[in-house]
């Protein structure tokens, strides 16, 4: 198999060297956990060590910024009309910049009675279904699903 970084974010390892140490763990555990990579990269002379924050502090910080985002894409406004079941559910906020930039939220009524937000939002959607649709991509059944998704999408 040969191995590449989708963004240079990880470039400290080479992706054929982090790939074929991480089938190696799938091979001695059956598979690979986010638990058993981290505990295999604790060691400072492990493979993949150079690419986790190992500052307890930076980590906690880091791991608290993530909190944050999850908590805000988790948040659903809820239909009056609708308010006992997920029919009438939307995402209370929305992530109105680029995926190469920091998050930024703000309400989902807000950002779609604005043009210029609510085609960051569209091209956002489509950016992720695009992403989706690479990932999954392998899976034939899926693909047609995802194409008839991103016509709508785009249409």
């Amino acid at each position: 198999m040969v191995y590449k970084w989708k963004t240079p974010v990880y470039s400290k390892v080479s992706a054929q060297v982090a790939g074929e140490h991480i089938e190696e763990l799938e091979k001695e555990h059956g598979e690979v956990t986010p638990q058993i990579l981290l505990d295999d990269s604790r060691p400072e002379d492990a493979v993949l060590h150079c690419l986790f924050e190992w500052d307890d502090t930076a980590a906690a910080e880091k791991w608290r910024i993530q909190q944050s985002k999850n908590i805000v894409g988790n948040l659903v406004a809820v239909s009056v009309e609708s308010s006992d079941s997920e029919d009438g559910e939307v995402r209370a906020f929305v992530n109105i910049n680029n995926r190469n930039e920091k998050a930024s939220y703000i309400s989902t009524v807000t950002a779609l009675s604005n043009e210029e937000t609510k085609q960051r939002v569209l091209r956002n959607a489509e950016v992720e279904l695009e992403m989706f649709t690479k990932k999954y991509s392998g899976l034939v059944n899926v693909a047609s699903i995802l194409e008839e998704a991103l016509r709508k999408l785009t249409a």
